[in-house]
């Protein structure tokens, strides 16, 4: 796999606080790379660096294998949409993306190109205040395609959507991935979205990258997680203390993760020594379950 984007020991200080420690990343060719953490944990940061808008206290960023502090012409090839879309609500669509075009030296044949490519030609004499938020989503990744970038950083693009909007949005990702060969940072609180979306995941937290992988790796790992209700919780991790891989209070109980298969050694461990249990449930297995268990939740 060719990679496109390398994060290489990056790190950024604010004063004497260290935002991110010291993280690596790649990204390869035609990823839709989920990048994911709790709100704080340097994921911002992160994209600005990558777009250049903030200097690293030490490491780089590469794009194609050059580093883009040093060359300032490797903007072109990443293009963003970062928090909520702002347009002026009483020009067009078409207009508003010309006026991005003319800063950019680029004609307008590529302001409708890229109209085409999200499916709102027949909007674009529309005014932006009559869109439908969808259709100002839509119009964001039309925004930052108009360089023709082959990286596209997305953070939360479907923030506001119905359900019928994060379909079309989804449906957009996965087309542009295929038939413009866009590699995609997706970045989302949508855990469910981002299983069903991109096909590797990065998870940040507090600064430090947890993991890199393939989320088919980590949903087909061979540890199994499970709830158990008690008011009993302390004397639960006391007995399961050399069996579980991880104990993790939580309100009303324990989660637990166990090697596949020892669910009946947990189980006589518990009837063994009284435990009154109220319920003990398998967690299902997915993003969201194995992202609450690697930051601690």
């Amino acid at each position: 796999m060719e990679t496109i984007l390398q994060v290489k020991n990056l790190s950024k200080k604010y004063k004497n606080k260290e935002v991110l420690k010291n993280i690596n990343m790649n990204v390869f060719k035609g990823d839709i790379y989920g990048f994911i953490g709790p709100n704080g944990a340097g994921k911002t940061t992160t994209i600005k660096t990558i777009l250049g808008l903030l200097k690293p206290s030490n490491g780089e960023v590469y794009v194609e294998g050059k580093n883009v502090v040093n060359d300032k012409n490797i903007g072109a090839n990443i293009g963003a949409m970062i928090d909520y879309p702002s347009f002026y609500g009483n020009l067009s669509g078409y207009k508003n993306l010309m006026l991005y075009a003319n800063v950019l030296n680029l004609s307008k044949k590529r302001v409708d190109e890229v109209l085409e490519i999200v499916k709102l030609s027949h909007a674009k004499d529309k005014k932006v205040s009559n869109y439908s938020m969808g259709m100002k989503q839509r119009l964001a990744v039309a925004r930052a395609f108009l360089t023709n970038p082959k990286i596209v950083i997305l953070d939360e693009p479907t923030n506001g959507l119905d359900p019928e909007g994060v379909k079309e949005m989804r449906e957009l990702i996965k087309e542009l991935a295929k038939v413009n060969n866009t590699t995609f940072i997706y970045c989302s609180h949508i855990l469910n979205e981002v299983q069903n979306l991109c096909n590797r995941v990065a998870i940040i937290n507090k600064g430090n990258i947890l993991v890199e992988d393939e989320i088919s790796n980590l949903l087909n790992s061979n540890s199994e997680s499970y709830e158990i209700i008690t008011e009993e919780k302390t004397k639960v991790k006391e007995i399961l203390d050399d069996v579980a891989l991880k104990i993790i209070d939580i309100d009303n109980g324990v989660k637990i993760e166990i090697n596949e298969g020892d669910f009946n050694l947990v189980n006589s461990l518990i009837v063994k020594n009284n435990i009154n249990i109220t319920t003990i449930s398998k967690n299902k297995n997915s993003l969201e379950n194995y992202f609450l268990n690697k930051i601690g939740v």
